[in-house]
């Protein structure tokens, strides 16, 4: 599998917002004089403590609004020292953007790099090294206009989408998904009771004893409870994206009720790591959802002896010990894949519970709690150091939820518990445990189709900012916004009356590009973003569900063969 670097959708503004920039600096009256900062500049300005974001040819000092933000800190430090102009616009709606921008204070606009020609005694043997540095000097130019082409050009279609109201809530179409959940809930729930309201197995003169259709509606009762979780996930995925009633906060409650009281998973730990995957997608230090070690492996960079710091988790991963089972049993991941998707879903629970009580605001002094002159007070937890290279890192702190928030979330949880308690008390144990187990090993089948469209495809090692790519399959040293999504996300192309069982996610690339829009249009957009790709000969993976999961077990098992190898050498 080749490799690919994902980098802001431009270093270097286009000319057009670069001329409008500098005008405005020029015609300013203001008291506040906007700095000239070029990409290398903004690249140092990646810390909690001076963090600075590039936006549509300006500069944003952010370092105030990180303890703020809705989507949490850790999207917008993946994103720091970088043009987030594409990711920022991806995923907020342009009433957002107009209404919060004017609170984050402008620092600077965006200048070109200013290349500084200095005359220097240079001989003959060496005239190699300085036709090798004008050759990467042009190609990163031409991969800069290149990424600022693409960027123009879904800006566009961006505006055509706006003007067609492909955006627009229409609540009145969740009647259908809400009644198929509804139905999956209805099924499953009296096949179970009857399965398990009496025990005669005698021969009632049908085909099949009483005790084998028991049996049976006992497996496809779970089953069908095991459909409605799956299908309830992608209600609380249009929630967290805001794309329901297109009210952030009445999206949110509706949130709670589907993800948390229904589904048992706390909307804002989703929403923790959902966010940092869309703007870092396919990053190795900063994207949660590929940071499976020691379990699982995606990338062979996760092998060796260097340590991988999560942006995310605040902490190093974990390594495999070269004389350890792990290093053995890599080499078999893409046959134990399956059966650890099919317990993933335990993980979530556990996951939300560890987020619910790190983010409790009963345990956080009141003083944190209040905006303070250092803002850092609220965003940094502590300081890693690396006992061998001594290198320091930054564990960033988890947001404080309004105390009404976090109750409200704690309650909806509970309900969740409550409603599998009172469901599965009703029953003989064996019944019980046999309908809890099967119900969740079916729910593992939406573990499959996340991990599907990312795992088999390219990977970063930074998120949002990356400049130093391995070989983006461009020929190019590096992939802008829009071209990342397509190098690190395939799409899976099914018939259109599959969409439900899909949930219309499958056109995962085209979610990617425009997370807003309601998941029922992707099919449509399909072909509009295609006509972009084309145009940039950028390639779009779309292939069958089988082909698919074939693809992604042959992208482990080499994974999982090269880690084994590069372990057992050291």
């Amino acid at each position: 599998m080749g490799k690919g670097g994902c980098i802001p959708t431009a270093q270097a503004v286009s000319s057009n917002i670069q001329k409008n920039a500098n005008a405005k600096l020029e015609s300013s009256s203001s008291s506040v004089t906007l700095k000239r900062v070029t990409p290398t500049l903004l690249a140092t300005k990646t810390t909690i403590n001076e963090c600075w974001i590039a936006y549509e040819g300006g500069v944003y000092d952010v370092t105030h609004w990180l303890p703020k933000h809705p989507g949490g800190i850790r999207s917008i430090m993946s994103a720091a020292g970088s043009d987030a102009s594409s990711v920022i616009k991806s995923l907020h709606a342009p009433k957002t953007l107009e209404t919060f921008i004017k609170r984050i204070r402008k620092v600077g606009i965006m200048v070109k790099e200013e290349e500084e020609e200095k005359e220097t005694n240079i001989d003959v043997v060496d005239n190699f090294a300085v036709a090798s540095s004008t050759d990467k000097k042009t190609k990163k130019l031409k991969t800069q206009e290149r990424s600022e082409a693409i960027h123009k050009d879904f800006q566009t279609l961006n505006q055509k989408l706006l003007d067609e109201n492909w955006y627009e809530a229409q609540p009145l179409d969740y009647i259908f998904p809400i009644a198929r959940v509804i139905l999956f809930l209805y099924v499953g729930v009296q096949m179970i009771f009857w399965a398990d309201s009496a025990t005669d197995t005698s021969d009632t003169g049908t085909v099949f004893p009483v005790g084998i259709l028991k049996g049976l509606a006992l497996i496809l009762g779970s089953m069908s409870l095991g459909m409605y979780l799956q299908n309830i996930a992608f209600l609380g995925h249009d929630a967290g994206h805001g794309s329901i009633t297109g009210n952030f906060r009445s999206d949110l409650w509706f949130g709670m009720l589907v993800g948390n009281a229904f589904a048992g998973i706390d909307v804002s730990w989703w929403k923790s790591t959902h966010y940092v995957h869309h703007s870092a997608t396919n990053s190795l230090h900063d994207d949660p959802d590929i940071q499976h070690m020691p379990i699982l492996c995606f990338d062979e960079r996760y092998s060796g002896n260097e340590k991988w710091w999560s942006s995310y988790h605040g902490r190093y991963l974990p390594t495999l010990d070269p004389m350890g089972i792990g290093r053995v049993l890599m080499r078999y991941q893409h046959w134990y894949y399956y059966p650890v998707m099919a317990v993933a879903r335990i993980n979530l629970y556990i996951q939300s519970f560890l987020h619910l009580a790190r983010t409790c605001p009963l345990f956080t002094s009141s003083s944190s709690l209040q905006t303070t002159k250092n803002a850092t007070d609220n965003v940094a937890d502590k300081k890693v150091i690396d006992e061998t290279t001594g290198q320091v890192k930054e564990q960033y702190a988890w947001p404080t939820p309004t105390p009404s928030i976090w109750i409200a979330s704690v309650v909806t949880i509970s309900v969740y518990w409550v409603l599998i308690y009172s469901f599965l008390s009703q029953l003989q144990i064996s019944t019980a445990i046999v309908s809890f187990a099967v119900c969740h090993l079916t729910a593992g089948l939406l573990h499959v189709q996340i991990l599907l469209s990312h795992v088999a495809m390219h990977y970063c090692e930074e998120g949002h900012g990356t400049h130093e790519a391995i070989t983006a399959p461009n020929g190019n040293d590096a992939a802008g916004y829009y071209e990342w999504q397509a190098l690190s996300t395939m799409d899976v192309d099914c018939p259109p009356w599959m969409d439900w069982f899909h949930g219309g996610l499958q056109f995962q690339l085209e979610h990617h590009l425009f997370p807003r829009l309601p998941r029922w249009k992707l099919r449509k957009l399909c072909r509009l973003t295609d006509e972009i790709f084309l145009k940039y000969q950028i390639p779009v993976v779309r292939i069958p569900f089988v082909e698919a999961n074939k693809m992604v077990l042959s992208h482990l098992q080499k994974v999982g063969e090269v880690v084994s190898a590069k372990m057992k050498s050291v």
